[in-house]
């Protein structure tokens, strides 16, 4: 893998992406990108992946896949997920400094700047301090883009709504009474809205969990927006602190992702965990003693002990050096590559 090139054609292209990765045979590692069926990476695929495109685009589910001899795993993932955060209160700034946590990015918009500084203060980047209309204008949606509107007032709502349920998200939310919110889904619908998009705002936001302070606010709704991304047919891809990674390696890294599991795992398929030479790990496969039998094989492949691309199987017969897996309760198959810097 071409770290930084990969990286270039996923901000260039937007979309959905399927990646092929060849796991056995003579062009093991070999890989190729689509974004929406179209190859955009490598600019030189392996043939044996071009002989396979009208198959692969055919492939509606992230999983390893046999095309004669070919065995690939093939992983359907979108764009990075991000935040977009509508009002720089206590509500707002909370939901900043937990999306961080979860390694969200978040863009927020405030139009006071007093307000606008809290939420620079919680980690949001951008903060576009400006009338809500005039910011939202320049926010681009996106099939991986989830809106939190948590403004002082009604109509602040009405307008971040009404500029929001224009573009495509993955998400739309609103805090509010029940009563305020069917109000603002009649102003909505009556304003000329799609009845569909409408119907579709999450609104009171959050999931019931009882939320009463800021915090237990923000905790609802970052949990129902990891609900909601749970629930696509797409695998989490590549997270922004792996391609951070990717971007600024300067020494060979190893990569490794989860391509299939059975029985009870942490991760699920597509879960990716890039080690670093020193042992820091970007990411998790699980944790625990998979997760250590993991970076112990690839400390081994960036000192050249072992091959530099592996597809390895953790097992819970409870039999030989898998043993100690057993009380783990399931079975992953990881594929592992090396990851060599660009010039």
């Amino acid at each position: 893998m071409e770290p930084r090139t990969f990286c270039d054609a996923l901000n260039r292209e937007a979309g959905d992406y399927l990646l092929a990765t060849v796991l056995e045979g003579a062009a093991q590692g070999a890989q190729l990108l689509l974004c929406g069926g179209v190859p955009v990476w490598p600019e030189h695929p392996a043939a044996c992946l071009e002989a396979q495109l009208p198959a692969l685009q055919q492939v509606t589910a992230s999983g390893v896949q046999t095309f004669g001899a070919l065995r690939v795993f093939a992983e359907r993932f979108g764009a990075a997920p991000r935040l977009v955060v509508c009002g720089g209160g206590h509500v707002g700034a909370s939901v900043v400094r937990l999306a961080k946590l979860l390694g969200l990015p978040v863009c927020a918009l405030e139009d006071r700047p007093e307000f606008a500084g809290q939420l620079r203060q919680a980690g949001a980047d951008p903060v576009l301090c400006l009338p809500f209309e005039e910011g939202l204008a320049a926010v681009s949606g996106g099939a991986e883009c989830y809106f939190v509107v948590v403004t002082r007032a009604h109509s602040c709502d009405v307008q971040c709504l009404t500029a929001i349920l224009q573009k495509p998200a993955a998400y739309v939310g609103m805090m509010g009474s029940r009563g305020r919110a069917a109000l603002v889904r009649r102003q909505l619908t009556e304003a000329g809205l799609d009845p569909a998009r409408v119907e579709q705002l999450h609104a009171p936001i959050g999931l019931a969990i009882g939320a009463k302070t800021a915090e237990e606010i923000a905790l609802s709704i970052l949990a129902q927006i990891v609900q909601v991304k749970s629930a696509r047919s797409l695998t989490e891809g590549f997270p922004p602190a792996i391609l951070e990674a990717f971007r600024a390696l300067q020494t060979p890294a190893v990569l490794a992702t989860i391509v299939s599991r059975h029985g009870s795992t942490p991760r699920e398929v597509g879960s990716k965990m890039l080690v670093l030479p020193d042992g820091r790990a970007v990411g998790s496969v699980g944790g625990g003693i998979m997760e250590y039998r993991i970076q112990q094989l690839a400390g081994k492949m960036l000192a050249g002990a072992a091959a530099p691309a592996q597809l390895v199987g953790l097992t819970t017969d409870g039999t030989g050096d898998d043993a100690a897996i057993a009380a783990c309760g399931g079975s992953m198959q990881v594929f592992l590559q090396r990851i060599e810097p660009e010039e």
